[in-house]
C-alpha cells in the first residue's frame, strides 16, 4: 500500500512540523542524518510486514486546576507511517463526511464553525441553543465500533491491523509503568483526529437526516433550535443516539438558553450581535504565555505561543478583541526587568526588552510606541523612592506633566480602510466599524493622515477647522499633497504688506539673518556630534577645526554682501549657502561613515536610506512650519533666500532653514548611532517600522524645550513664533526679526 516514495514524503512533512520524538529519544536531526537508511529501513518492514509500533511516551498537560490532559508522543518512525497512511486515505473517508463538521479538515476550521451558527441564527431565525460535549469522548470511544466503520475504507487486511496497533497500542509513564489502551484513540497521535471524526460521522448524518440544526467541532457541538421545547426534544433524540449506537455519554455542563443570553463555544462567548473572548478563557491565555515566558526554552516557546493563539483567535475576532492580553504582556515584561538590579538608562532597559514581541498586528505595527511606553514604566517604577527635596521634588514633576503635555501633539494616523470620527470630544478611529485609538482633543496640534483609503467624517473636519488644527495629507514620502485649514485665515492686506517687505531695504537683513543662522546651527550640531566622536574617529579630528574655520568665512561673507537687486542678491546668498553646506555634508558623511554608505546630499529622487531619512524628516518640518504661516495669514509664496516659485511656498524653504539641523538632522543622527535596523525598500521607499521610527524620532525633538527669547521653550512653539515675529517685523511692530538658533551645543 505504501511505497518508498510515500515515506519519503511523510517525513518532509514531520520534518517540516519540527515534531518531537518518543519514547526511542529520536530527535529529527538525528533521523535527518541519516534519512535514507530510516526511511528505507521503515519501507522495508511495512513491505515484509513487520513493522512493529513502538509504545506511546505518555505526557500530562494541566487542563485546568483540578484536570490533566493526556498527551500521547510517538516516535518519528511512527509519526511518519502515521502520515503515510493519512495521507492515503484521509481524502477517500473525508469525501463522505457531512459538511456540518468542521475539526481537523481542510477548508474548514472554528471560524467557519461559529459563522455557520450564526448564519443559522440569523437566516432560520432559530435562537435557542442546546450547548452539548461528548464526556471524555478520546479516551472512551468504542475500538469495535471504530474498526468496523474503518474496514469499509481500509480493504487491506495488513494495513487495517497496522492502523489498530497504532490506536490500541499501550502508553509508558517514565519509560517504565506499560498502561493498555482498551478504548479511545491516543491524544497527540497523527491518526487520532481524522478516526475520530470518522467514528462521529455517523451522529452527523443523523442530526441531518432528522432535520436537527447542529454543528460539531471535533467532540463540542451545539444544536440550534427555534424554540426552546424544540431543542429539548432534538437534544433528548440526540443525547439517546450517542448513548445507544455510539456508547458515548455527553457531559453534566450541557445546557438549553436563548441566544441572547450568550454561550460558551471553541473558547468564544457568543451572542446573536457580537463574539468575544470568554473572561475564563482570557485567563487561560494568559497563564499559557505566562508558562512560555518562564519556559527554559524562550523565547522561542514565547514566540510560538503568540503564534499558535493568534492563528486561532486572530482570523476569528477583530484584533482589538486581544488588546487585553497584549497589556498582560507589557505586565509581564514589567515584572521580569523590575526584578533585575536597577536599570539606569532607557538603553540599559531596552536592551532588556530585545525579545519583546506582541500578540496583535497592531500592537506590532506600532511596536516602538508600546515599547517606550513600558520603559517609562519601568523608569518610573525605579524612581519611586523617598522624596525629601521640595526643589527637586517639583523640578521632577514639572519635567513629567511637560512630557504629559507634549503626548498626543501631533497625531499620525496610517494604515489601510480606516475611519475617522468624532464623539464626546474624541477623535475616533474605527476598523471595520470597530474602534481601535482614541484621542482626547485636548492637546492636539497637527493631525497628519498617511493613506489614501481612509475616510473622513464632515463631524472631524469641522471642529478641526474651529480648532485651527490642521490636517495634512501626505504620500508615502511623507509629502504634504492635500492641508486642511480654516479658510478665515486669509489675510490679503498682510500678504499686501508682504509684498512690499520684499521690496525694502529689510528684505536683505532677512534674507541675510536666515542664512547666518543657518550656518550657527551648522556649526553648534557639528560641535555637539564631534564632541562624542573625537575620542575615536581620527577623519572627524583631522577635519573640524578646518571645518569650524570655513563656516566662520562664511558667516562673515554674508553680512559683505551688497544689497543689490532682490534677484542677484537671492543667488549670491544662495551661493554662500551651497559653500557651507557642502562643509557640513562632508562632515555629516564622515559621522556615520561606517554605519552607512551615505555619500552626499541628494534632493528629489533619492532612494538610498540617508537621503531618504532626511527628505523625509524635512517633508514633516515643511508642514509645522506651512501650518505656522498659514496660522498666522502669511504667504507661503514671498520669499526671502528662495526664489519665488508659483507652484511651492518657498517661505517655508526660508524659515525651514534654521530648524532643518536641531530637529531633523541631529533625531537621524542619533537613530544612526544608536544603530537602529533603518531600511529602504526595493523602490528606495523607507519601510513602515524605519518611517514609525523617524516620525517619533522628530516628533521627540519637536517637543522638546530650548531657551528662546531667555524662555524654556517647545521646539514647535518656536517654530510657530518665529512665523509670529516676521509677521511683526513685516507690519513694522518691532524693530528686528531675529531668526533661530539653538542655545546651546
Amino acid at each position: 500500500m505504501l511505497s518508498l516514495t510515500d515515506i519519503k514524503n511523510a517525513w518532509e512533512y514531520i520534518r517540516l512540523k519540527n515534531a518531537a520524538g518518543g519514547i526511542d529519544l529520536i530527535n529529527i536531526e538525528q533521523f535527518a542524518s541519516d534519512e535514507k537508511a530510516y526511511c528505507l529501513e521503515i519501507y522495508n518492514e511495512l513491505k515484509h510486514q513487520k513493522y512493529l509500533p513502538e509504545a506511546y511516551l505518555q505526557i500530562k498537560l494541566k487542563k485546568n486546576k483540578n484536570e490533566y490532559r493526556t498527551i500521547a508522543l510517538a516516535t518519528l518512525k511512527d509519526k511518519i507511517v502515521q502520515q503515510a497512511i493519512r495521507n492515503k486515505i484521509e481524502p477517500i473517508i473525508d469525501q463522505t463526511f457531512s459538511n456540518i463538521s468542521y475539526a481537523y479538515r481542510k477548508g474548514k476550521g472554528a471560524r467557519k464553525a461559529i459563522n455557520r451558527i450564526r448564519h443559522i441564527v440569523e437566516s432560520e431565525k432559530k435562537f435557542w441553543i442546546a450547548k452539548c460535549d461528548i464526556d471524555n469522548f478520546f479516551d472512551t470511544l468504542n475500538h469495535d465500533l471504530l474498526f468496523k466503520k474503518l474496514q469499509h475504507f481500509v480493504k487491506d487486511p495488513y494495513y487495517l491491523e497496522l492502523i489498530k496497533m497504532f490506536v490500541k497500542m499501550g502508553y509508558v509513564k517514565q519509560y517504565v509503568n506499560w498502561q493498555d489502551r482498551k478504548t479511545g484513540v491516543p491524544q497527540g497521535a497523527i491518526l487520532s483526529p481524522l478516526l475520530s471524526n470518522l467514528y462521529l460521522d455517523e451522529l452527523d448524518k443523523f442530526t441531518l437526516k432528522n432535520k436537527i440544526s447542529y454543528v460539531r467541532y471535533a467532540d463540542d457541538f451545539v444544536i440550534i433550535s427555534s424554540t426552546e421545547q424544540k431543542a429539548k426534544e432534538e437534544l433528548k433524540k440526540t443525547i439517546d443516539f450517542i448513548q445507544n449506537n455510539l456508547l458515548l455519554k455527553l457531559n453534566e455542563g450541557t445546557y438549553i438558553r436563548h441566544i441572547n443570553q450568550g454561550f460558551k463555544y471553541l473558547g468564544l462567548w457568543i451572542t446573536k450581535d457580537r463574539l468575544s473572548i470568554d473572561k475564563e478563557k482570557i485567563e487561560k491565555l494568559k497563564n499559557k504565555i505566562q508558562t512560555a515566558f518562564n519556559n527554559p526554552d524562550f523565547p522561542q516557546k514565547y514566540y510560538e505561543t503568540l503564534a499558535g493563539i493568534n492563528n486561532y483567535y486572530g482570523r476569528i475576532l477583530p484584533e482589538y478583541h486581544l488588546f487585553i492580553i497584549d497589556e498582560y504582556i507589557k505586565e509581564l515584561w514589567k515584572n521580569k526587568v523590575t526584578k533585575l538590579k536597577k536599570l539606569r538608562s532607557k538603553k540599559a532597559i531596552k536592551k532588556q526588552l530585545k525579545h519583546l514581541k506582541f500578540l496583535t498586528d497592531h500592537f506590532n505595527r506600532n511596536f516602538n510606541y508600546h515599547r517606550d511606553l513600558l520603559i517609562d514604566e519601568i523608569l518610573q517604577y525605579y524612581k519611586k523612592q523617598k522624596i525629601t527635596d521640595a526643589d527637586k521634588a517639583i523640578a521632577k514633576r514639572k519635567k513629567q506633566y511637560e512630557q504629559k503635555s507634549g503626548k498626543n501633539n501631533h497625531i499620525h494616523i496610517s494604515g489601510y480602510g480606516l475611519s475617522i470620527g468624532m464623539s464626546k470630544k474624541q477623535i475616533r478611529i474605527k476598523s471595520k466599524g470597530k474602534i481601535i485609538e482614541k484621542f482626547n482633543t485636548l492637546n492636539i496640534k497637527t493631525i497628519t493622515i498617511s493613506s489614501k483609503a481612509i475616510s473622513v467624517s464632515g463631524k472631524f473636519i469641522e471642529f478641526c477647522a474651529k480648532k485651527n488644527i490642521p490636517v495634512d495629507f501626505t504620500n508615502n514620502k511623507g509629502e504634504v499633497y492635500a492641508k486642511l485649514f480654516n479658510p478665515n485665515k486669509i489675510n490679503n492686506n498682510l500678504w499686501l504688506e508682504q509684498q512690499k517687505h520684499i521690496n525694502s531695504p529689510e528684505f536683505y537683513k532677512v534674507a541675510i539673518e536666515i542664512a547666518g543662522a543657518k550656518i550657527k546651527n551648522q556649526q553648534k550640531l557639528i560641535k555637539y556630534f564631534s564632541k562624542y566622536a573625537l575620542k575615536t574617529e581620527k577623519d572627524i579630528q583631522e577635519i573640524l577645526p578646518q571645518t569650524l574655520q570655513n563656516l566662520n568665512n562664511y558667516y562673515d561673507k554674508l553680512s559683505q554682501l551688497e544689497h543689490k537687486e532682490p534677484h542677484k542678491f537671492r543667488q549670491r546668498v544662495m551661493a554662500i549657502e551651497g559653500l557651507s553646506s557642502a562643509e557640513y555634508w562632508h562632515w555629516f558623511r564622515l559621522m556615520i561613515d561606517e554605519e552607512t554608505d551615505f555619500e552626499n546630499r541628494k534632493h528629489q529622487g533619492a532612494t538610498d536610506l540617508v537621503n531618504s531619512m532626511l527628505n523625509y524628516a524635512y517633508a514633516i518640518l515643511y508642514r509645522h512650519i506651512w501650518t505656522g504661516i498659514i496660522q498666522e495669514g502669511l504667504y507661503p509664496g514671498f520669499s526671502y533666500i528662495h526664489a519665488p516659485h508659483k507652484k511651492k511656498g518657498t517661505l517655508i524653504f526660508d524659515l525651514i532653514e534654521t530648524f532643518r539641523q536641531p530637529v531633523a538632522d541631529r533625531a537621524i543622527i542619533s537613530l544612526i548611532n544608536r544603530k537602529s535596523k533603518l531600511q529602504v525598500d526595493k523602490n528606495g521607499l523607507l519601510t513602515p517600522d524605519t518611517k514609525q521610527k523617524l516620525i517619533k524620532a522628530v516628533n521627540s525633538r519637536l517637543t522638546r524645550f530650548d531657551t528662546y527669547q531667555k524662555e524654556r521653550t517647545r521646539m514647535l512653539e518656536i517654530i510657530n513664533r518665529q512665523t509670529k515675529e516676521l509677521k511683526k517685523y513685516i507690519l513694522k511692530q518691532t524693530n528686528r526679526f531675529k531668526a533661530y538658533q539653538m542655545s546651546k551645543w
